[in-house]
């Protein structure tokens, strides 16, 4: 084999480890609760004030690991990190086998939502190291498997309880912890941690990695759009149903929104290559005000459906390249630090944006009021992001 194959063969060889990972890491371990969740309601027993809770744990141990991910990177390196953020997904899984009470299940979750940022930021630093041309793609190859992820809980979950009811929605969760067992081990043996991740940094390049004003830039867009990232993805469904679309449909048009978010990532990360990452972030950024505004001028099926398609594929598009875009202002060895910094925004802007948007709906003037809101802070996003660099990673 010529070495260009070599190379190729290395490169789907990462991918699709990488995508596993991220199926069960963040597809299972962190997507699937909303699906298994009235199961596990009923068999435990547990209030909805409790369920919500549980929820919170979950991502409450996403957003306290996700800043020490790049830390704890530079000091026991990439993979060391990623190997234990696996174990701690498939410590929260199979803890979630045997629950048989409320602390118990908050405890598990907590634990899978940790391991999680702890497998995410890492393996996108290695990503970026040993492929740094191939940048754009390989990222968004690696966040559909958000996506993957999702989809697959969404087909496994019935399957299961319909077909084994016997194990219920206990079973789900074995399922699901074997699965990520099998990845991590995969990925134990595939993943390699380049040099550039290992090497010792300068105190001087630390500094100039930290105290960057367009890596704060970039983390204030990112805690933006982590605002509204999630409207159309909570509130479209209720949106369609409250204008008189039937339940059948709206589940229909949401389903494609779905689909077209697994390709969404790697085609902006493709086109980020080809074009740069900044005039890519702008084009999906003007994406996402349309997708927002469409409903609003034109609110029936097809408006809908015209918005699914759109703000499904775009906006899988606009974290990758926000990612991407931090990326480049550091040295591939900082590249999980400064991933790891920005993710913190963007994690508090998803804890308040979700109440932000139901509380706009209710009292503001309902769905289309929210959708006009996220449609402005995207085009304040698309004019931040405007006074952004174009220059290339450090070396």
């Amino acid at each position: 084999m010529n070495e260009r194959g070599m190379e190729m063969k290395n490169f789907w060889a990462f991918v699709i480890t990488g995508m596993l990972l991220i199926v069960t890491t963040t597809g299972f371990a962190r997507m699937a609760y909303g699906i298994i969740l009235p199961f596990m309601q009923e068999g435990l027993s547990l209030t909805t004030s409790e369920s919500g809770l549980l929820g919170t744990m979950l991502f409450l141990g996403y957003l306290l690991t996700v800043g020490l991910s790049g830390m704890l990177t530079l000091r026991i390196g990439a993979k060391n990190v990623l190997l234990v953020g696996g174990s701690f997904v498939i410590a929260g899984l199979g803890g979630l086998i045997f629950v048989t009470n409320f602390w118990w299940a908050a405890i598990a979750l907590f634990l899978a939502g940790a391991g999680s940022a702890l497998v995410y930021t890492p393996l996108l630093s290695i990503a970026v190291s040993t492929f740094p041309k191939k940048r754009g793609t390989v990222m968004g190859l690696l966040m559909s498997g958000a996506g993957v992820g999702m989809l697959l809980s969404g087909v496994l979950v019935p399957f299961m309880l319909r077909h084994f009811p016997e194990f219920g929605w206990r079973g789900v969760w074995l399922v699901f912890a074997v699965i990520t067992i099998i990845v991590v081990l995969v990925a134990f043996f595939v993943i390699k941690t380049p040099h550039s991740t290992a090497e010792n940094g300068t105190v001087q390049e630390k500094t100039k990695a930290w105290r960057s004003k367009e890596l704060y830039l970039i983390a204030g867009i990112y805690f933006a759009v982590g605002l509204v990232y999630l409207i159309p993805n909570l509130y479209q469904t209720s949106y369609m149903k409250d204008i008189g679309i039937s339940n059948a449909v709206a589940g229909s048009i949401y389903a494609v929104a779905g689909i077209v978010s697994i390709g969404g990532a790697p085609l902006w990360g493709m086109l980020a290559d080809k074009i740069g990452v900044k005039k890519a972030l702008m084009a999906a950024l003007l994406l996402s005000i349309i997708g927002d505004v469409f409903p609003m001028l034109f609110p029936n099926v097809i408006g809908f459906i015209v918005s699914a398609i759109i703000w499904g594929s775009s906006l899988g598009g606009v974290l990758v390249l926000i990612q991407m875009k931090a990326s480049q202002g550091v040295s591939p060895k900082y590249v999980a630090s400064a991933i790891g910094f920005i993710s913190i925004f963007y994690a508090i802007g998803q804890m308040i944006g979700p109440g932000l948007a139901g509380w706009l709906i209710e009292y503001g003037g309902g769905y289309a009021t929210a959708y006009g809101f996220g449609a402005t802070i995207f085009f304040l996003c698309l004019l931040l992001s405007m006074v952004l660099t174009t220059k290339e990673e450090i070396a």
